[in-house]
């Protein structure tokens, strides 16, 4: 069965070299997780050329093989969490696993066995310790718990061996017995588990990327119109069920055609940028901000009340676009303003879409009363 398990683990090992070829921002971990299955891959293929091997290699050399692949494995799960790897860890049992093994040698297999048990056992145990917290946060308990039972079904097998080999038994993980058998499938089993776990998470990770790029605006980085209504409309069901208020402020930049038409196109994506980079600068942390389309922003403010904590923020994003200076193409200094429209959730309100409505029209008179200015909506 080791040469079944090392071809397993040699597939797994071209599953994510594909993998990392494709996804840029995984690939780190996804190389670690190569190192892995390729060591693993080893390490049976070593095993399965016992006896006629050389028995340093077969043996110590199989042995250090199994070490390796659980530290790049669990260095890899530490890149993926986003979590400082701990090179010192890893290195520092390395730089004891390596003369400890050589020392004791192929001809002693119950020491070996349990030196190499013994350090397989604190790899797991430590990687599942750095790394649950991280874990947890991003996928959740239940994913959590069912990473767990690969790696603890390793532990309880390195366990076993490590009493094993300090009760001088014999283990044979190479002939037809009990316990090569139970050996090798629940390695199967428990790299089938790992490595089928972790592609699901990759992919999970995608599509949750892939999810936030569709909802964001892609020249200024905020969230884009769909995004805001999916938002606005979370925010409207629970102001009606709570009854609790919340404001919309509508604003434009004015006279934005007129840098478009001077300057051309590229001074107006940068006057975009530098406008929604000063709206992000000044809204609360609790707010939400988006570009809603064109020269168009929106910005929704939970539990806040549209004459005192609307008009109050309203105004100050108003100064803030109008201390505002770009350098034009041609060296001249463009002075920037922008105008705005108030409006709060209305209890009578049928849906979202009358309280932008009445956000609009206060953004309309702004307009037509002079520009830079702010609006309240008509009570």
């Amino acid at each position: 069965m080791s040469f079944l398990a090392s071809l397993q683990l040699a597939l797994y090992a071209l599953m994510w070299a594909l993998a990392s070829a494709t996804h840029r921002d995984e690939r780190p971990a996804l190389l670690h997780w190569l190192g892995f299955s390729l060591t693993a891959a080893g390490q049976a293929a070593l095993v399965a050329w016992r006896p006629d091997g050389p028995v340093w290699l077969t043996h110590t050399g199989s042995s250090l093989a199994t070490i390796l692949s659980l530290a790049l494995a669990g260095r890899g799960v530490l890149v993926f969490l986003r979590q400082p790897p701990r090179d010192g860890f890893w290195l520092g049992m390395l730089a004891v696993a390596l003369p400890a093994l050589v020392w004791i040698g192929p001809g002693d297999t119950p020491t070996r066995v349990a030196a190499m048990s013994g350090f397989n056992a604190g790899l797991l145990m430590v990687a599942f310790w750095l790394a649950r917290p991280a874990f947890v946060q991003e996928f959740g308990l239940r994913i959590a718990l069912c990473a767990t039972l690969p790696a603890a079904a390793l532990l309880g097998m390195n366990v076993f061996f490590v009493v094993q080999g300090l009760r001088r038994v014999p283990v044979d993980i190479v002939g037809a017995n009990a316990i090569s058998t139970s050996t090798w499938v629940l390695t199967l089993v428990s790299a089938a588990a790992f490595n089928f776990l972790f592609f699901f998470l990759v992919t999970i990770r995608l599509l949750q990327s892939l999810r936030r790029q569709a909802g964001l605006d892609a020249l200024t980085g905020l969230p884009n119109r769909r995004a805001m209504q999916e938002r606005l409309q979370l925010e409207w069901e629970r102001a009606r069920r709570y009854q609790t208020p919340f404001v919309a402020i509508a604003t434009d930049i004015d006279h934005f055609k007129r840098i478009n038409d001077r300057y051309g196109h590229g001074m107006g994506d940068q006057a975009l940028r530098a406008v929604a980079k000063t709206l992000q600068d000044h809204v609360r942390e609790t707010d939400h901000l988006s570009r809603f389309g064109g020269e168009e922003f929106l910005v929704l403010m939970p539990q806040a009340s549209a004459a005192t904590d609307g008009l109050r923020l309203a105004e100050r994003l108003r100064s803030a676009v109008a201390a505002m200076r770009l350098s034009g193409p041609d060296g001249s200094v463009i002075g920037l303003s922008a105008s705005f429209g108030v409006s709060e959730y209305l209890a009578e309100d049928a849906d979202s879409d009358q309280l932008l409505r009445r956000a609009d029209q206060a953004l309309y008179r702004a307009k037509h009363q002079g520009r830079n200015r702010v609006e309240l909506q008509a009570s």
